[in-house]
């Protein structure tokens, strides 16, 4: 009876196998790690942004600042505007007692570079003015 062995060219192709599959692999998981870490960092963002606006939202359109202890993200800052609202169809435009409908722009700002990450954009009816016109 006579012993068989694995010859080299085998075990270097099997080895190579292996090594594509590993590599693969470890691929696939820094991809999935990355992607992971981006939605953490897009969820977190919004979440500060959503934040700021129903603090906002919930106060008048004179509040454009949210104390520390509603917003507690040093690093990063919440820029609060209103305008007329847009895209309104044409019959619902200057009616006579109407409450003008207002667009509330949100910007979560990064403190160090000034960059504006998120941006909520709400309507809401702007109670701060006369409904006469």
């Amino acid at each position: 009876m006579m012993k068989r062995f694995f010859t080299l060219i085998e075990i270097v192709v099997a080895l190579g196998i292996l090594a594509i599959s590993l590599g693969g692999l470890l691929q696939l998981s820094i991809s999935s790690q990355l992607k992971v870490s981006r939605a953490v960092e897009t969820w977190s963002r919004m979440h500060m942004a959503t934040q700021a606006a129903e603090y906002l939202l919930l106060h008048d359109e004179e509040t454009t600042e949210i104390p520390p202890e509603f917003f507690p993200y040093p690093g990063y800052e919440i820029s609060c505007s209103y305008d007329d609202a847009e895209g309104l169809p044409e019959e619902f435009v200057d009616l006579t007692g109407q409450i003008p409908l207002k667009q509330c722009r949100i910007e979560l700002i990064r403190s160090s570079d000034r960059k504006t990450l998120e941006t909520v954009i709400v309507d809401r009816f702007g109670y701060g003015e006369s409904s006469e016109r």
